[in-house]
């Protein structure tokens, strides 16, 4: 039987309809991953060789003796090529009347590059390999945050083309903006809202009640939590939260980055293992705004994986509601049964 369930974090609804599982589909729309595994392509920009396709690196983990923009790295962050937003231009200029506003298109927009090969995702990188993302995150994060007017930055990553991924190479992003997003507005009101009324953290107290349920645990060590959350807007989604109460990314510490990595490659595993293909996903870090008016030190960071399995449609995009075909506890339980050895 279906039901309606609420997420806390964001006060919106969804529907959990294990039923539509049945549904009959078309072969060709359960192709989760189109391209074929390699390890260096000569037409991807991000492959090993191919430094002069990108924009110059701003970041760099590169092997000793090696030179900028060229062979011998780990990782590298470059500009986007085809940017939606550019960091050289004045911001907030606001033109147009109370109808048709607009801003000029100032911010950050950069690439992560994860790794040298052209089709290893985290599921199948080497536990330091994942590290060094993380750091790369981080490391980018806190240099954009240097630039006042800057008061979001998304870091986050789409994997396959039904998830909006346009190349294969495993790659994250980062776009930052002179304003904060609409939802990340309302996550940070209704953590307000609770932290008022109850003195206390909103994810924290998720957390705290998931750890007591255990029906949705996927994964957890000393710094991390990840599970299927109650109110999940997809099937298999995952959401991993900082055991610790934490406002912002950049407050990691090495053990904390090596225990994210640990979390980050056990997830996945169990994750391409359930579903039992490279599945398409979306992936975002949500960060405390970058107010300095105002303090957000009730924020508690967080990581959402959605795995892209179904396509939205007409209910979804019209109302808003997402339908979930997965029961959460059932997500976790297969998940979390795995053995990723």
């Amino acid at each position: 039987m279906s039901e309606f369930r609420k997420d806390p974090l964001t006060g919106t609804w969804v529907i959990i309809a294990p039923e539509r599982a049945q549904r009959p589909m078309d072969a060709n729309h359960r192709t989760a991953q189109e391209e074929e595994f390699t390890e260096w392509s000569e037409e991807c920009p991000f492959c090993s060789g191919n430094e002069l396709m990108t924009p110059p690196e701003v970041l760099a983990y590169r092997n000793p003796g090696t030179g900028s923009n060229q062979r011998g790295w780990t990782l590298r962050v470059v500009r986007n090529k085809y940017p939606a937003l550019l960091p050289d231009l004045r911001a907030n200029i606001v033109t147009g009347n109370d109808l048709h506003s607009s801003l000029v298109g100032f911010g950050y927009h950069e690439v992560i590059i994860e790794t040298p090969s052209h089709s290893r995702d985290f599921a199948f990188m080497a536990l330091d390999e994942i590290e060094d993302v993380l750091w790369a995150w981080r490391d980018r994060l806190l240099s954009i945050r240097a630039d006042k007017r800057i008061k979001y930055a998304l870091a986050f990553k789409n994997y396959g083309h039904r998830a909006g991924a346009s190349l294969m190479h495993p790659h994250s992003q980062i776009i930052a903006t002179p304003m904060v997003p609409k939802r990340i507005e309302e996550e940070v009101q209704n953590m307000r809202n609770y932290y008022d009324e109850k003195g206390a953290c909103l994810l924290c107290a998720m957390l705290n009640a998931e750890k007591a349920e255990k029906k949705r645990i996927v994964e957890q060590n000393q710094s991390f939590t990840a599970y299927c959350p109650y109110a999940s807007m997809s099937a298999y989604q995952i959401m991993i939260f900082p055991n610790r109460h934490s406002s912002e990314f950049i407050e990691l510490n090495s053990v904390e980055i090596k225990d994210l990595s640990k979390i980050f490659w056990s997830v996945f595993r169990r994750l391409h293992s359930a579903v039992g293909e490279l599945v398409p996903y979306n992936l975002w870090l949500h960060n405390s705004p970058w107010w300095q008016e105002y303090d957000t030190s009730f924020f508690h960071w967080h990581i959402d994986l959605v795995p892209r399995l179904n396509e939205l449609a007409g209910f979804e995009l019209g109302s808003g509601i997402l339908i979930n075909h997965t029961l959460p506890e059932e997500a976790a339980k297969t998940l979390a049964s795995i053995n990723i050895e």
